[in-house]
């Protein structure tokens, strides 16, 4: 064989060469997200603060599963149940949101790019991480309770997604909010 490529002038290493090249591949590791399913879900994320900003209930509501839908925040306070709110009924969030867009005139919502997606085995559940900070305004000559204009909030967002009917949206929602203490320790 070694013979064969010398009669042809092609130098043996010249060939093995080639054959390496042509037989890797650019494959992904394995069991991470296609960028299909990421797309799909960083969407669904994005219309959520969208929909919260330009406070359209309708829109923001579109993205959550009402059947099964779960929010649970701990206020800041983890060690502190007390104070905790949870959601069980896709209603109380609606509830919960139509009372934000009537007292605050202005929200705004940073998410850190990219989120954490972590998707399971069969590929129609997902738990995405994201670090948020949230700010909403009163209108003028309004205040809050001790003359404030606004508030302030900031934390971690666990948003459990599932694909239901070639869609994904939100399921339950963990907001694992910063302390007030925590929040000017990291501005």
């Amino acid at each position: 064989m070694f013979s064969a490529f010398a009669r042809t002038g092609i130098p043996l290493l010249t060939v093995l060469m080639a054959i390496c090249i042509l037989s890797c591949g650019d494959v992904g590791p394995v069991g991470t997200p296609e960028s299909q399913e990421i797309d799909a879900i960083e969407d669904a994320l994005r219309a959520w603060r969208t929909a919260y900003e330009t406070e359209d209930i309708d829109a923001y509501m579109s993205v959550f599963w009402a059947d099964g839908f779960r929010y649970v925040s701990d206020m800041g306070t983890p060690d502190d149940t007390t104070d905790d709110v949870r959601f069980d009924d896709v209603r109380e969030e609606r509830e919960s949101a139509v009372r934000v867009f009537a007292l605050y005139q202005d929200i705004e919502i940073e998410l850190e790019e990219p989120p954490e997606v972590e998707l399971n085995a069969a590929r129609d559940r997902a738990e995405v991480r994201v670090h948020y900070r949230i700010q909403g305004f009163v209108a003028d000559g309004v205040s809050l309770e001790g003359g404030y204009t606004g508030w302030y909030a900031e934390g971690d967002n666990l948003f459990i997604f599932e694909l239901r009917d070639g869609e994904w949206r939100i399921s339950e929602w963990i907001d694992e909010a910063f302390s007030k203490e925590r929040i000017e320790v990291s501005r």
